[in-house]
């Protein structure tokens, strides 16, 4: 029994010995830990102080620090030749040799790496950190060119972005710079072969460069617009010298816009006074003396009006006003307009009933836009629509889909706050037909014909827009009074003129 057990030990010992050398094999090469692979681990070597590496093992200190602006390239000068160059990320930047002692750095893209030159026996020659930027100065200088009076300062964000801040005096001009920001950002991803670029406007697109926008606007940004939607008989019209069609011209405060042909929109300034003043006297006395009115066109400012006119026209039934919206929008923001309703439309698709509504009336989208602190662009596009029979398409079961006529105009005019601007040409005809005779003998056979009157009406009506844009100054509460405001009232009235002497 002894014996066996003494045979164990040595055995023990043996695997002892072999489990000890092994580990010595696994742990005395310093190659598996202290050059690892992953950029975990080289992040580590880096951030490791000489003293923590091993002794065979020495960190490369940086020689230099290099910041170039993107697109831009410097050249070094080396103090003997070079043999070897290395770039931690050449689409950052980009290295050519044009001499043994020279290096040309090219800036490629935002961001930061790092560069070393070696000579033929590996000694350092250089070590250096490489910082790529916009050129934001430049930018700044270009922008400040384009919008003068721009208070700006371009600052670089993460994501390759960009954050704009500063003063502008008008909504336009913030728009322009920011517009010019994100073309240098396209530019700049474009020159990159398109990697993370893409476009926006006013704010960014959907890529990962865009332009934050903390700009100031000094001036109000909204716009106040005043629309009026008339229709009138086309005949009526031409018979009071009246051309819609016209291009509003000449007048001081006249916009010139319209859809129609050119033309004068009062034959002449003394026939259109004999005209209103003879609308049963109803306007007659609006009429200024001097040329209120001024040929082939109106003023906007003054005693009489276009607006005037139509008041006037309406209340001798020669026009309709269909709709006088009034509305506010911020500069390059929608304003819409809806008076109607809305239709039912069954839709059938692949044996599935789906109801959809369908708006009809009139309505009207704006989008004004500031261009300075007088000007405004104004974008308009209204429609005016009704239920017709007329094309209308019956389906099995009774339903039926009606049809709408349409009267529709989309256009932009600039003009200036206060002023007007009409939109006509959008006509219409209806054709009626009435028969007349008298009872009994127009039913007779063949002599019937004898004895009635058949009389066809056409009936034509013109659709007129007149449109008004103000720039919206907003005031203080203490600022605005009602009619009647700040009058004392009759019980604080007596005791004050008691106390002057006399009473009423």
């Amino acid at each position: 029994m002894s014996n066996h057990v003494a045979s164990v030990q040595p055995v023990k010992g043996a695997l002892v010995s072999l489990l000890s050398g092994l580990s010595l094999l696994v742990t005395t090469p310093a190659w598996s830990q202290d050059v690892p692979s992953s950029d975990t681990a080289g992040s580590a070597i880096v951030n490791s102080s000489p003293s923590e590496l091993p002794r065979h093992l020495r960190q490369v200190e940086e020689t230099g620090h290099m910041t170039l602006k993107l697109r831009q390239g410097n050249l070094l000068r080396l103090q003997r030749p070079v043999s070897n160059v290395l770039v931690a990320d050449p689409s950052v930047a980009s290295v050519q040799v044009p001499s043994p002692n020279s290096l040309f750095v090219y800036g490629e893209k935002v961001g930061a790496t790092t560069l070393y030159a070696l000579d033929e026996s590996d000694g350092i020659i250089a070590a250096i950190k490489i910082v790529v930027e916009y050129d934001l100065a430049t930018l700044v200088e270009q922008i400040k060119r384009e919008v003068p009076g721009a208070d700006i300062q371009i600052e670089p964000s993460a994501n390759e972005s960009l954050i704009v801040r500063g003063k502008v005096r008008t909504p336009l001009q913030a728009r322009q710079v920011i517009e010019s920001a994100q073309a240098y950002l396209n530019s700049a991803a474009a020159s990159q072969g398109g990697a993370g670029g893409g476009g926006g406007s006013a704010g960014g697109g959907g890529s990962s460069r865009k332009v934050i926008n903390q700009l100031k606007v000094e001036q109000s940004a909204q716009v106040n617009i005043q629309v009026r939607v008339v229709e009138m008989s086309r005949t009526m019209s031409h018979e009071l010298g009246f051309d819609w069609a016209a291009v509003l011209s000449t007048g001081r405060g006249v916009a010139g816009a319209a859809t129609g042909g050119f033309g004068n929109l009062f034959s002449a300034a003394s026939n259109t006074a004999g005209m209103v003043s003879g609308m049963n006297g109803v306007i007659g006395s609006a009429v200024p003396a001097g040329g209120g009115i001024s040929a082939g066109g109106f003023r906007t400012r003054g005693n009489f009006g276009l607006g005037v006119l139509l008041t006037a026209m309406q209340g001798e039934g020669m026009a309709t006003v269909l709709a006088e919206p009034n509305l506010t929008a911020m500069s390059g923001e929608t304003a819409a307009f809806a008076a109607g309703g809305e239709v039912p439309i069954v839709i059938i698709t692949n044996n599935n009933v789906q109801i959809d509504y369908k708006s009809y009336g009139v309505i009207l989208r704006m989008t004004p836009t500031l261009l300075s602190s007088n000007r405004i662009s104004l974008h308009i596009a209204p429609e005016v629509s009704e239920l017709t029979a007329e094309g209308s398409v019956t389906l099995e079961g009774g339903s039926t889909i009606p049809a709408f006529t349409v009267r529709r105009a989309d256009t932009t005019v600039e003009l200036a706050s206060g002023q007007s601007f009409a939109l006509a040409g959008m006509l219409r005809s209806n054709t009626g037909q009435t028969v007349q005779g008298v009872p009994g003998l127009r039913s007779l056979p063949l002599l019937g014909r004898f004895f009635e009157h058949e009389q066809t009406e056409r009936r034509e009506t013109e659709l007129v827009i007149l449109v008004t844009a103000y720039v919206v100054d907003p005031v203080s509460k203490s600022d605005l009074k009602v009619p009647g405001q700040g009058i004392p009232d009759i019980d604080s009235l007596v005791p004050q003129q008691a106390a002057a002497g006399y009473l009423y």
